[in-house]
């Protein structure tokens, strides 16, 4: 009982082929559950990744969303070397953190992006629903809209 010798009367090559085949049967499920864990981990990187990710925009939106506030507040203030200093270094912060200008100027409105304030009358060889001015500029965060921008539209 449970005694693997060969029979004596058993081809000791179809013994060996029957190991092979176990070894090889062995070996690619040992190769299929392998890639499978691979695939598992992989995809609970990409998820933690998106969370990680999702945690940080939620948390940090709302707070680059004010500093983008603050930034009209002192491209509106009087100009003088400070506070152009002040906004210069804000402008910067933003950057480094993923924050990008919506300066739409000249350009096809787009609601996903744009609000509209206002539309203005078309001029000669302006084509209409295209920007015409911008009053508060919009904010992206990577590719997530912080702010839209509000502009005038030609009509």
């Amino acid at each position: 009982m449970g005694d693997l010798s060969p029979e004596p009367d058993e081809d000791p090559l179809a013994e060996l082929t029957r190991e092979v085949a176990a070894l090889r049967d062995l070996f690619q499920r040992r190769l299929l559950e392998d890639r499978e864990r691979r695939r598992l981990y992989d995809e609970l990187h990409e998820q933690l990744q998106w969370a990680r990710d999702g945690l940080s925009r939620q948390v940090l939106a709302p707070l680059l969303q004010e500093l983008c506030l603050i930034v009209d507040r002192l491209d509106s203030a009087p100009e003088d070397e400070f506070t152009d200093s002040i906004r210069a270094e804000l402008v910067e912060v933003l950057e480094r953190r993923g924050v990008t200008a919506i300066l739409p100027h000249g350009k096809p409105f787009d609601p996903a992006h744009h609000e509209a304030t206002g539309t203005e009358p078309t001029g000669d060889g302006q084509l209409p629903g295209v920007v015409v001015a911008v009053q508060r500029p919009g904010y992206l965060l990577g590719d997530t809209l912080l702010r839209p921008a509000r502009v005038v539209v030609s009509a």
